[in-house]
């Protein structure tokens, strides 16, 4: 639980530093101008939703992390109903994606 909750700090401060693109559209577009680093789906997120975000990190190459749902990351950026999440910043990204890695093998 406490990589839970320090993820989702990390991400309110992503936010609070503009290092953090939220929404289809805006993810979309930092997808594709290479500007995200990587990118966060919600697992309550609709299927199709999430294939389509698949396919255009797929081809983007954009690391993608299925994580949280949608009200626990919506609260932690101060938005409501955001399903996905970009990070633009390096610094901010691999902390993420290491915390993110260690909530994996943890099985949780």
């Amino acid at each position: 639980m406490i990589v839970i909750n320090k993820i989702y700090s990390m991400l309110g401060l992503c936010m609070k530093a503009g290092k953090l693109a939220y929404g289809s559209d805006m993810c979309e577009e930092n997808i594709k101008n290479k500007k995200a680093k990587i990118l966060i789906i919600a697992v309550d997120t609709s299927d199709n939703t999430k294939k389509k975000f698949e396919n255009i990190c797929a081809r983007e190459n954009t690391e993608l992390f299925f994580f949280g749902d949608i009200d626990s990351i919506s609260h932690s950026i101060g938005k409501s109903n955001k399903a996905i999440i970009a990070i633009l910043d390096d610094g901010f990204a691999n902390k993420i994606k290491d915390m993110l890695k260690e909530l994996k093998g943890a099985n949780i």
